[in-house]
Order: structure tokens, then C-alpha cells, then sequence
């Protein structure tokens, strides 16, 4: 698995993304949450194939929890770094968040069972771009005391990317797809780059729409058959499954340290670790085409959160 070494970290090119270790989530997950023991042959496969970083939040379910039994299995010396994420802050006063940050910080350190969290970030960049001034010194109060190693943001397409960019965190987590030239076309996402921010693409295969063919959507997402059909026609001139032009577009933007796709099961973790070392390097003539052909994809593809209300 490749590797990149960033802020003196060592990180795989794929993280293990772990929404689906605490709950049922993905339009094309039909076999639910997985029991513990499935669960650790999740995170084990992962861990096996070189995978270094996990991705996980307090609002996952009981995900916190799962890789923190799995973590007792791991020497100390040996285990991956965990992102995990807070939400619903209490922004009233400084001492106000102060109080709620540490509270979610101390609740996922237990969960997990770890002294000092690798990564704690903000899960809605809302709460930041909002209150910067005060998230910040709350943040770094938090590596000062050895509570988290770094601090960084969740972020979405729809926020500004210059301005997180200059926020002086760690590390950032976006959505980044084929479909989506918003902030790859505005220099959003070279902003952060640039910032020396660690990089993570999440939303890689859009909660799993990239796998849908136009014929098995469902009858509320009919917006998005357009889309997809043009996308299918790609893979079919490229040879390329979906599942390997999704992943290979995302690897050919420059500056993305790590990809972060979820497993249901340990072969979907040995297949997107398959996809992440050998997906080819797209040429400037295909990265063109694709720009031309999903510069105006409609918002309500992009934001799964419109996708059954439109």
C-alpha cells in the first residue's frame, strides 16, 4: 500500500472508512451492520493490506466502540491513527465550548481506549467558519494538553475552501468524485493542498450512486439518470469498472493523501485496496473530457442529503 509521510505521520492511501461498522448506511448496503465479529475481520483485512488509518465519528453508532475492542488486540506500537469526529456544540460562550468539545473528546477517548486521539475534528465546518476565533484556541488548547495529537475539519463542497485553507488546522476531510468539479474547478481543493493540510477524500463513490445503472434507480432519483449514463459511457470507452474510474480519477488530483472508503465486508476492503494500488493514473485528455462532461451536474446528484426530496 502506498504510503505518504505528512505532518512527521505515516499514512496509507486508503482509510478505512467505518460509518458502516456502527450503523446501516449507503443506499447500496443490503446486509446491514455487520456483528462484532464480522467487524473485526473488517478491520483486520484493512490492517493486513497496509491500511494505517481509520475514519470513524461519535455519531456512527457504536463504531467507537467496535475499533476500541479491536484497538486492545493491537500493540500500542502497531495501531492505526483514528480520525474520529464531534458534532453539536455548545456555542453560547468560550467556556461553553470549551466544556462540550472537551466532553466529546473525552467520551470518543474512551470508546476507543486511547490516551490522546490521533485526529479529532469537527464534523459540521458550520460550527467553525461561525465561531473561528474561539474553535481554534478551544482546539489547540486541546493538543497542548495532549488530548489530540490534531485537529482539523469536516468539511463540504459548498463551503469555502480559502478560508479553512487558512485556518491553521491539521488536516481537512472533503467530498471528492468524478461528478463533482465544484471546488476542483474554483481552486478550492488546491487551496488546501497547498496549506500543507492532510487531505482526505471521502464520498469517493458518492454513498455508492457511481455502482447504480440507470435501469436500478430508484424512481425518486430519476434526476440522476443523466448523469450516469454519460458516466457509464465513459467507463465503457475507457475499459474501466466504476468503481476503478471513480478511484482513479480522484488519485490523479494532486495533494489528496488518502482515500477513505467503507467495507461492509473484508472483501470489499481487499478490493478497494486492489483499486487504490493498481487503479491507473488518467491522462490529460481523459481529465478533460470528464471536466467537459460534468462541469453542470445538477446540485441534487451531488448532495445525498436532496436525494429523496426533490
Amino acid at each position: 500500500m502506498k504510503k505518504t509521510v505528512i505532518k512527521g505521520t505515516e499514512l496509507s492511501a486508503l482509510s478505512l472508512g467505518t460509518v458502516q461498522l456502527g450503523m446501516n448506511y449507503g443506499i447500496n448496503n443490503t446486509s446491514g451492520k455487520p456483528d462484532e465479529a464480522l467487524a473485526f475481520r473488517i478491520l483486520d483485512t484493512a490492517r493486513s493490506r497496509g491500511v494505517t488509518a481509520l475514519d470513524t465519528a461519535g455519531l456512527y453508532g457504536d463504531s467507537e466502540v467496535i475499533i476500541g475492542k479491536w484497538l486492545k488486540k493491537i500493540p500500542e506500537s502497531e495501531r492505526p491513527f483514528v480520525m474520529t469526529k464531534g458534532k453539536h456544540l455548545d456555542h453560547s460562550s468560550l467556556d461553553a465550548l470549551r466544556s462540550s468539545v472537551k466532553e466529546q473528546v473525552e467520551s470518543s477517548k474512551k470508546r476507543l481506549g486511547l490516551d490522546t486521539i490521533p485526529l479529532f475534528m469537527l464534523h459540521s465546518c458550520d460550527e467553525y467558519l461561525d465561531d473561528e476565533e474561539n474553535v481554534k484556541k478551544v482546539f489547540n488548547e486541546l493538543k497542548e494538553s495532549g488530548d489530540v495529537r490534531f485537529c482539523g475539519v469536516s468539511a463540504y463542497a459548498h463551503h469555502d475552501y480559502f478560508r479553512i485553507a487558512k485556518s491553521g488546522f491539521d488536516a481537512v476531510q472533503i467530498p471528492v468524485n468524478v461528478f463533482d468539479r465544484r471546488q476542483i474547478d474554483n481552486g478550492g481543493i488546491q487551496s488546501l493542498v497547498d496549506s500543507g493540510m492532510m487531505v482526505f477524500a471521502r464520498s469517493v463513490y458518492l454513498q455508492g450512486l457511481v455502482f447504480r445503472t440507470p435501469e436500478t434507480l430508484d424512481p425518486r432519483m430519476e434526476f440522476a439518470r443523466g448523469t450516469l449514463e454519460t458516466f457509464r459511457s465513459f467507463c465503457e470507452k475507457y475499459g474501466l469498472t466504476p468503481a476503478e474510474l471513480a478511484v482513479a480519477f480522484v488519485l490523479s488530483l494532486p495533494g489528496i493523501v488518502s482515500l477513505t472508503l467503507g467495507s461492509e465486508r473484508p472483501e470489499q476492503v481487499e478490493q478497494n485496496a486492489d483499486l487504490v494500488e493498481n487503479a491507473p493514473r488518467l491522462t490529460e485528455e481523459q481529465l478533460t473530457e470528464l471536466k467537459e462532461a460534468f462541469s453542470n451536474v445538477e446540485r441534487r446528484v451531488l448532495d445525498p442529503s436532496m436525494w429523496f426530496n426533490a
